[in-house]
C-alpha cells in the first residue's frame, strides 16, 4: 500500500460538497494544468520540485481520498484487505475482499452530463466528487477553489468500492466525451494527467466493451506501490522507428494474455497511436482494455475475446495480474496455473493478434506529430 502525503500550504480542501443548488449548482476545485511546453525527454510535473517530492496533484489527489475515507464514505477500509503474491514466474498478486464486485459500482448517471442538465431539486450531496481537472491558460499550473466545473475538464470521483488505494473514476465532462467514443484530446488530457501527477505508483486504467462499467465513458486510477506483474513481464520490439514517430510498440512474451505496449515520451504521439488502435478495434466490436503507466510514458493494450464459459471479461487490473477473490476458499487456493487459465481463456488467437500487431505498426509509421 502507498500512504498519502497531508496537504500544507494555502489550500484548503477539507469538507463535503454542499447539496445541489438551484440556481448555482455544484461547486469543485479545479486544478488547471500548465501550457509551458516540457521537451519529449523530460516529462517531470511542473509543480513537483524534485523527483523525491510529490507533486501537487498527486497530493490534492490523496488528500481528498484520504478526507473521503476518514468521512466513512468508502464501503470498507481497502488498506485492511489481505494481499498475497502467487509465487511462480510471474508473482501474481491477489486480494481478499468479499465487499467488492465489479458490479457494485455507483450510479454515476448524474456526472455523464453537463453539470447545467442537473436536476434543480437534486438533493446529492456529491461528496465523492473530489476535484475537476483542466487545461489551463497561464504556464504553471493553478488551482481554482470552489468554481463551476469547466465542460472540457475531467471529474476525479472516489469509488465508493476501491479495488486499492486511491481509487477514483475520472470521467470526461461534456467536451471531451464523445457519444460513440472517446477522442485524442480527452486520451491527451489523461496522459498529461498521469505525467502531472508524476508518482510511479500512480496507474490509469479503460475498459471498452467489457461490461466493467457499462454505458459510462470513464477511466479508473488507483495507486499500487509495487509494479504489477504485467509490467514485469518480458516484451520484444515490433516496431521501433523512434526517430521518426516517437513511438516504440512491443509485445509481451511469456505471458498468459496476449498485450501489447506503447511507450513514448512523445505524449501527442502516443495518444494519436493508441487512438486509433482502440478506435479499430471498437468499430469491430472488439473488447479491450488499457493500463497507463509510467508517469504517461506506457500504455499497455489487452485486446479480448469473450469467455466461452463465463460470457465475460477480465478488467484492466485483472489483465495486469491483479486479481480480488470474494471468498477465503477461492483466495486460498488461487494459484499462478488457475490464474493463468483464465487470462488465456479470454486472450487473442494468434492470426487476430498478428493482424493487430501489423495495424499498429502501420499506425505508428503514419501518425507523425
Amino acid at each position: 500500500m502507498v500512504s498519502a502525503t497531508k496537504l500544507e500550504g494555502g489550500y484548503s480542501f477539507h469538507g463535503k460538497n454542499p447539496p445541489l443548488d438551484q440556481s448555482e449548482g455544484v461547486k469543485v476545485h479545479v486544478y488547471r494544468l500548465g501550457t509551458e511546453q516540457r521537451g519529449h525527454d523530460d516529462l517531470k510535473s511542473l509543480a513537483c520540485a524534485d523527483q523525491g517530492s510529490p507533486s501537487l496533484l498527486d497530493t490534492i489527489i490523496l488528500s481528498q481520498w484520504e478526507n473521503f475515507s476518514q468521512e466513512g464514505q468508502l464501503a470498507y477500509d481497502v488498506t485492511a484487505c489481505k494481499l498475497k503474491v502467487i509465487e511462480g514466474e510471474r508473482d501474481f498478486v491477489i486480494q481478499m475482499n468479499d465487499k467488492w464486485n465489479s458490479f457494485l459500482v455507483k450510479e454515476y448517471g448524474n456526472f455523464t452530463h453537463p453539470f447545467g442538465c442537473l436536476k434543480p431539486n437534486s438533493t446529492r450531496s456529491c461528496e465523492e466528487l473530489l476535484l475537476c481537472i483542466a487545461e489551463g491558460d497561464k504556464n504553471e499550473p493553478e488551482v481554482v477553489p470552489s468554481t463551476t466545473p469547466p465542460n472540457d475538464g475531467v471529474l476525479l470521483l472516489a469509488n465508493e468500492y476501491p479495488v486499492e488505494y486511491g481509487h477514483t473514476f475520472l470521467v470526461p465532462n461534456v467536451i471531451n466525451r464523445l457519444s460513440s467514443f472517446w477522442d485524442k484530446r480527452m486520451f491527451e488530457l489523461i496522459t498529461k494527467i498521469a505525467s502531472e501527477v508524476n508518482s510511479t505508483t500512480f496507474r490509469v486504467f479503460f475498459d471498452d466493451g467489457t461490461s466493467i462499467v457499462p454505458n459510462n465513458m470513464l477511466f479508473q486510477a488507483c495507486y499500487f506501490a509495487n509494479p504489477l506483474p504485467v509490467e514485469s513481464a518480458s516484451t520484444v520490439p515490433i516496431h521501433d522507428r523512434k526517430a521518426k514517430s516517437g513511438i516504440r510498440v512491443y509485445e509481451t512474451v511469456d505471458y498468459p494474455l496476449k498485450a501489447l505496449l506503447f511507450t513514448s515520451n512523445n505524449r501527442n504521439a502516443l495518444a494519436n497511436v493508441v487512438r486509433e488502435a482502440c478506435l479499430a478495434l471498437h468499430k469491430n466490436n472488439t473488447a479491450h482494455s488499457l493500463m497507463i503507466s509510467n508517469n504517461g510514458r506506457n500504455v499497455f493494450l489487452f485486446p479480448q475475446v469473450k469467455n466461452l464459459v463465463t460470457g465475460c471479461y477480465l478488467s484492466a487490473w485483472e489483465c495486469c495480474g491483479y486479481f480480488v477473490y470474494h471468498t477465503k476458499v477461492d483466495f486460498d487456493r488461487a494459484s499462478e496455473a488457475e490464474i493463468s487459465n483464465r487470462m488465456a481463456s479470454f486472450s487473442f488467437e494468434d492470426g487476430a493478434f498478428e493482424d493487430l500487431k501489423n495495424l499498429c505498426c502501420a499506425f505508428a509509421d503514419d501518425l507523425v506529430t
